[in-house]
């Protein structure tokens, strides 16, 4: 999204959280500073088409903010070093959802909060969330959440033998354990690890 038009959005959500409407045509022009309305048109429409807003057609002033809205602005680079310039023309905006793969839609998909050190070095620690999907198919390379015997489930790396299925986890926080594969049930494939910081 262009600066302009995340500036105008920002004027028209103000604008009705302040007056319970929406700006007219004419305000949105003056707060742009711009000679015509033409651009202010098309600044709407795309606002419209990225489902920021969206409007009664037989309406005068019936803009309203997509209440469902869950884009934020994103910064495809920030720096540990040396500071970096944002201050360009074009501030990309994403979906948080779709940032966080948090596809509610898809039943297939679910979380899980991990208990324990067992995948401390694999990245995953105590208190972190995970995203899970059912998987198509089973790659080693993947981290899966296995149930055993249809009751304890766990968050793991999986070897897939003849017979049995190995379940590998921090080899210095677990140790390797070996099941028949009747005995072992795969749930989920993690997509994603979500981590809350905490400022200690």
């Amino acid at each position: 999204m262009t600066k302009k038009a995340l500036k105008l959005y920002e004027f028209i959500k103000s604008y009705i959280n302040n007056n319970k409407y929406s700006p007219s045509y004419e305000e949105m022009k003056d707060f742009m500073n711009l000679k015509s309305k033409s651009s202010i048109f098309q600044y709407i429409e795309y606002l419209i088409n990225q489902k920021l807003i969206y409007k009664d057609p037989l309406r005068a002033r019936s803009l309203k903010i997509s209440s469902s809205n869950t884009k934020i602005n994103f910064y495809d680079e920030i720096s540990a070093g040396k500071p970096i310039d944002i201050n360009n023309n074009i501030i990309k905006q994403v979906d948080a959802e779709d940032l966080l793969q948090l596809n509610f839609g898809n039943k297939d998909t679910f979380a899980c909060k991990i208990n324990g050190n067992s995948m401390n070095s694999f990245g995953i620690h105590h208190g972190d969330t995970v995203l899970l999907v059912k998987p198509d198919f089973i790659n080693e390379k993947n981290i899966y959440a296995v149930q055993i015997d249809n009751s304890d489930i766990t968050l793991k790396k999986i070897k897939i033998n003849k017979e049995t299925v190995s379940i590998l986890g921090d080899e210095l926080n677990f140790k390797s354990t070996t099941y028949n594969k009747e005995r072992v049930k795969i749930l989920g494939k993690m997509i994603k690890l979500i981590r809350t910081y905490k400022w200690l």
